[in-house]
């Protein structure tokens, strides 16, 4: 934490409690697209016209990128769980390891910027997937 931080730990309790709060609501996305995935694999397993099942490949793939921003969000949850017990070089140095893009020595308004980024990325995601079932309901 920078200097700053250090001295104002009700404000950074607070941005910590309310971006948490964020990010876990993003579970019910992760079902929505759970169950859109469903959909979409009964559509390219039941479905005769080839651009239902188009429409429903490109769902899914729609998914995999919701369901990865989804793991990255888990970990944001994890990590800002933690915050107050971690060193930020050790920290960084961890990322570090797992992923080599890692950019070290962020703020945690950075961090938190960050992670508000990949949610609205999700929802962005969420957004784009049901405007393919749309137009997959309305082909089928």
């Amino acid at each position: 934490m920078t200097e700053l931080e250090l001295n104002n730990k009700p404000k950074v309790h607070a941005k910590l409690s309310v971006m948490l709060a964020l990010l876990k609501a993003f579970k019910l996305v992760e079902l929505l697209t759970l169950t859109n995935c469903l959909l979409a694999i009964v559509a390219i397993v039941y479905s005769l016209m080839l651009p239902v099942k188009a429409l429903a490949l490109l769902m899914l793939v729609v998914s995999l990128g919701i369901f990865y921003v989804a793991l990255r969000i888990r970990i944001d949850i994890t990590l800002f769980e933690r915050w107050d017990s971690f060193e930020m070089d050790a920290l960084d140095d961890a990322l570090r390891k797992i992923n080599s893009k890692h950019h070290t020595g962020r703020t945690l308004e950075a961090r938190l910027q960050g992670s508000y980024s990949l949610f609205k990325l999700g929802l962005l995601s969420i957004l784009v997937q049901f405007c393919l079932l749309m137009i997959l309901v309305w082909l089928a």
